[in-house]
């Protein structure tokens, strides 16, 4: 009887063994190939690349610098607040990109992003700030000059051009309206790790999301 029992055990633990690897395989993200990253929207870049130092200013008189990044993985995007589509829609695409890493049980406690205004000379910071937390409470906006943004930007690969002539004359936009679209993320080492390239398509997004932050949290 006594090895009847030791025998049902055994099985018993074996098929709870052999459960718990079949969760843990489901429900770890898969490491994708930089081939299969950059098939699905994101380039990431051989090496981190560094990036000075910067000093931007959010709602409430908070000037971020790069410490802002530290210990997290962030997303930055290059926007305006009177933006007619493209910063809607991407911005759209990234709350909804959290939402379903949050649905998933991902913990985003160490992730965030920044919205950072290419029209300085019109946006504020508390109307920035406003403007990204109209799409998620835990998205920030910033503004800073126009020679800090300009450095910031080229940077990180992202073209933002001057406006023409007078910086008051709000007739000129051209300056804003081919502005690059890409998300550009910052891993926890305050690093420029690679971005993605629009169109943007949440579920793929978050399968390269977990993959990249995974992978090289480890």
């Amino acid at each position: 009887m006594n090895k009847i029992k030791l025998s049902v055990s055994l099985i018993l633990v074996f098929i709870a063994t052999l459960l718990l690897l079949f969760i843990n395989k489901i429900t770890s993200p898969r490491i994708l190939s930089s081939e299969e990253l950059l098939m699905n929207g994101f380039y990431k870049l051989s090496a981190p690349k560094d990036f000075s130092d910067f000093s931007i200013s959010s709602s409430e008189g908070q000037i971020l610098d790069k410490t802002f990044f530290a210990d997290k993985w962030t997303l930055v995007y290059f926007g305006y607040t009177r933006c007619p589509s493209e910063c809607p829609v991407t911005l759209s695409a990234s709350k909804q990109l959290y939402s379903l890493l949050r649905n998933r049980g991902y913990d985003l406690d160490n992730h965030q992003l920044l919205l950072i205004s290419i029209d300085p000379e019109r946006d504020t910071s508390e109307s920035v700030n406003k403007y990204a937390q109209a799409f998620d409470a835990n998205f920030f906006g910033a503004r800073a000059s126009r020679p800090a943004l300009l450095s910031l930007a080229s940077q990180l690969d992202v073209m933002v051009t001057e406006p023409k002539n007078n910086h008051n004359n709000h007739s000129h936009d051209g300056h804003l309206e081919n502005h690059m679209n890409n998300l550009i993320l910052i891993n926890p080492e305050s690093k420029y790790a690679g971005f993605f390239r629009p169109a943007f398509e949440p579920e793929r997004m978050s399968i390269v999301y977990q993959s990249v932050t995974s992978q090289d949290s480890r």
